[in-house]
């Protein structure tokens, strides 16, 4: 990897993670938050002085699965459907909303994820034990979740998925043995990089980020270390097969590592994860030309008052001779604004900036999809949106998106505009 780039990554690890500012901060995880400890006042926000909000309209009851689950012991059955509609006002002929691979089907209903967990976890009172878990989905989202040598064969074709826009697919499964600070898991699991994720009740928006779509691994196969250092910090490292491969026409070890700093008590946090190794050139599957592939991310997570919460996501990707000219980048930011109104209700804004410099990562989408490569500039989007939750179980998630591009190429209404305008809505239902 050329010296620059090595340099930018150590800068980043650095800033967001060591010495960050004060006033950035970290993840969603919601395992410290919510402490009322006196030593943890004193700080720029204190939870432990949050009121409870006011015209509550739900029932007072724990918005968690354990409330309703089916369970045995450690042993838990759940899942959800996640079912929707996007509307683009372009009316595109093939119904794709543009070069997306996430959610990109319009004027349409759509089945998204039909998903079942079967999970045993690792014993809560810090004792050793085993655990594992296997997760199956169902729906036009499949096509993410996919791995080369079990969805896929090595070459990239289909191996019991025969539609490109409906299949199943088994998106982690893995044993996990260790306590809750120290453990080890090992087998087939989501990746620890970027900040949207796969399943849907873990996101705030129905539509994807370019950087969700395009810029990251969504899994792997091989081994991951868990640690819980203390009540602050967090480390995780691995040795992976790659981006979404359990076997690939050249296997090769990838690592995989994150730390994650969280206000003790609860507050903001920050995290810095990061993927390297040798990975297929998007460019030239069928001759399988392997480089080395980098890709890391930086979140930040700032609860500014009880009510409002700020997210920043800076991302860099790049890859050896990706490019027919050389290196290939692609890099953005990423930037969230939640407002929870009350115990039903929560507004929330994105805006992201996608820079595709050699325009060799979006556009990589399901192959009827007419939205190809190459799309060299910036990509830019605005969504806005609510979450409402009537009950425990049931999420309703309405959004108005606007794309642009600002580069070579029309990646829009089949390759007839630079932007388009959606309004999309789907319905989560946990069980």
């Amino acid at each position: 990897m050329k010296t620059k780039y090595f340099l930018t990554i150590l800068t980043a690890l650095v800033v967001g993670v060591v010495g960050g500012p004060r006033a950035l901060a970290g993840d969603g995880d919601e395992s410290d938050g919510g402490k009322s400890d006196e030593a943890c006042s004193g700080g720029w926000l204190d939870d432990a002085k949050c009121d409870d909000f006011d015209g509550a309209c739900c029932p007072a009851e724990p918005d968690s699965f354990c409330h309703y689950l089916p369970q045995v012991g450690r042993l838990q059955f759940y899942g959800w459907l996640d079912a929707g509609f996007v509307g683009n006002t372009s009316s595109p002929d093939s119904r794709f909303n543009g070069p997306y691979n996430a959610v990109d089907r319009s004027n349409e209903l759509t089945f998204n994820q039909g998903y079942l967990v079967s999970e045993i976890g690792l014993p809560c009172d810090g004792s050793f034990g085993l655990g594992g878990r296997l997760d199956l989905l169902y729906g036009e989202d499949y096509w993410l979740t996919q791995s080369r040598g079990w969805e896929l064969n090595p070459n990239f074709l289909p191996r019991w998925n025969s539609s490109e826009y409906y299949g199943l697919a088994m998106p982690q499964l893995y044993a996990e043995a260790g306590t809750k600070d120290l453990s080890i898991k090992v087998g087939h699991f989501y990746s620890i990089i970027g900040y949207e994720g796969v399943m849907a009740p873990y996101n705030f928006f129905y539509s994807k980020s370019y950087s969700y779509q395009f810029a990251g691994p969504f899994d792997h196969w091989g081994g991951q270390v868990n640690w819980q250092v203390n009540e602050a910090w967090q480390v995780q490292v691995g040795l992976v097969n790659g981006w979404e491969a359990l076997d690939r026409t050249e296997d090769s070890v990838n690592l995989i590592g994150s730390v994650k700093y969280a206000r003790p008590c609860g507050g903001w946090w920050s995290s810095f994860a990061i993927i390297t190794g040798d990975e297929i050139d998007p460019s030239s599957r069928l001759a399988a030309t392997y480089s080395n592939r980098t890709r890391y991310s930086w979140i930040v997570d700032l609860p500014i008052t009880c009510r409002l919460e700020y997210v920043f996501h800076h991302w860099l990707g790049l890859q050896e001779a990706g490019a027919v000219d050389g290196d290939a980048h692609w890099y953005g930011i990423d930037q969230y604004l939640y407002y929870t109104i009350n115990d039903c209700w929560k507004a929330g804004a994105r805006f992201e900036w996608f820079r595709d410099e050699e325009g060799t990562r979006v556009g990589l989408n399901r192959p009827s999809n007419p939205n190809n490569p190459p799309f060299v500039g910036n990509f830019w989007s605005l969504s806005a949106g609510v979450n409402w939750t009537p009950t425990t179980n049931l999420i309703v998630r309405p959004e108005l998106r606007w794309d642009g591009f600002d580069g070579a190429g029309l990646p829009y209404a089949d390759g007839a505009k630079d932007n388009q305008l959606l309004l999309a809505a789907d319905v989560i239902w946990r069980f």
